[in-house]
């Protein structure tokens, strides 16, 4: 489907933020030397005039705004002693006095009254920056609950079930689920939620609870799309959508049957021939359309066969130059491993996926899922 911080860590971030703030305090400081030896030369060189002084008024204001305040002071001194040291001459001696003494209070009363106005603003920074840690806080905690509630893989006799998911941010918006329907019968889901981050996840508890009451009541895959899309029209907005393949997986019958709404086909190898297919037969996107209709298909499926499930997180994450990592270099990756474990090739999937990306930041939710279907013992 940033502040500076992007993909980075708490501490990462935070420490950039350190450093971009003292390079802007660094920066700041030299337009006040600038401003400062600005007004002197043009004082001295180019025209004396009493006028010219009050723009010391400009850089004590900027360093009263990003220094402590004894440093403004004694900038407020400097610039009255330049105004009067630089500026006209013809005056008498009590006079010039009395002039240096209102300009530094005035210079002064500016510093002050500027500092205040730091000093508040860096209170609401600091308030900013609690809430900010406070919401950062429940979001790591949202991504370890979301970690830990995602499903591990059922053990069943005649499949090798494995998933894996790398949100794009702390928390993500890609869901994938099993199903133990019955001694033979398991069924395997993956969605993708439109959007990212907080909003998207937060459909993602409301996807695997309406799924669970409902996978081992309805019929078959297209009954429970169905279902669960009149569902997802009711409670969320015309701007959210759900992409999902269900399929359920009878090891018995040694077969596939599956619907889809909208989501990505999944990739069906058979290493033993080197044939590849796409399950393309598909509906329409979940959650939008009034009357939308899903329907199933059946496939039967032989010993070594590969299915693999997956997001818009894997095949279409870029590359430095703007290159997706594209359905055909997932196709390789999977023929080149067949014989490993899926736990293996999905582990393996993301990393070439990382890899690939290099510098490039994650752009999306990565999940995928990998179904082995396992010889029979007789045939082996």
């Amino acid at each position: 489907m940033a502040f500076l911080r992007s993909n980075k860590s708490t501490a990462e971030y935070k420490q950039q933020v350190e450093t971009e703030e003292i390079k802007t305090t660094g920066l700041l400081n030299l337009v006040v030397v600038l401003a400062v030896v600005s007004v002197a030369y043009t004082d001295w060189i180019v025209v004396a005039n009493i006028s010219l002084g009050y723009l010391y008024v400009l850089p004590i204001a900027l360093s009263a705004f990003i220094n402590p305040l004894p440093i403004t002071i004694g900038l407020a001194v400097l610039g009255t002693i330049l105004s009067e040291f630089f500026g006209p001459a013809g005056d008498d001696t009590h006079v010039r006095i009395i002039r240096f003494f209102i300009s530094l209070a005035g210079f002064l009363i500016v510093g002050f009254l500027v500092s205040l106005i730091a000093k508040q603003r860096a209170r609401l920074a600091a308030e900013v920056r609690r809430q900010r840690d406070e919401y950062e806080s429940d979001l790591l905690l949202a991504a370890q609950v979301q970690r830990q509630v995602l499903p591990r893989a059922p053990i069943v006799p005649g499949l090798e079930l494995a998933a894996f998911m790398q949100t794009a941010r702390l928390l993500g918006g890609d869901y994938y689920d099993f199903f133990q329907i019955s001694d033979e019968i398991v069924d395997v889901v993956i969605a993708d939620v439109s959007g990212k981050g907080a909003a998207a996840s937060l459909l993602m508890p409301s996807l695997a609870v309406a799924l669970r009451l409902r996978a081992h009541e309805l019929s078959g895959p297209a009954a429970i799309l169905k279902d669960l899309d009149e569902c997802l029209k009711q409670i969320t907005r015309p701007a959210t959508f759900v992409t999902m393949f269900y399929a359920r997986f009878n090891t018995k019958l040694r077969t596939l049957e599956y619907a889809n709404g909208g989501h990505n086909p999944p990739l069906l190898l058979r290493p033993q021939t080197g044939e590849s297919l796409l399950l393309e037969n598909a509906g329409p996107i979940m959650g939008i359309l009034p009357s939308a209709e899903f329907s199933n298909t059946l496939i039967s499926l032989k010993a070594n066969d590969v299915i693999t499930l997956f997001t818009d997180g894997v095949t279409e994450q870029e590359n430095e130059s703007e290159e997706q990592f594209s359905l055909d270099r997932l196709k390789a990756l999977v023929l080149s491993e067949e014989d490993k474990p899926a736990t293996t090739l999905v582990t393996d999937i993301s990393e070439a996926v990382a890899s690939f990306a290099g510098t490039k930041e994650q752009e999306d939710d990565l999940t995928v899922v990998i179904v082995k279907v396992l010889p029979d013992q007789r045939e082996g």
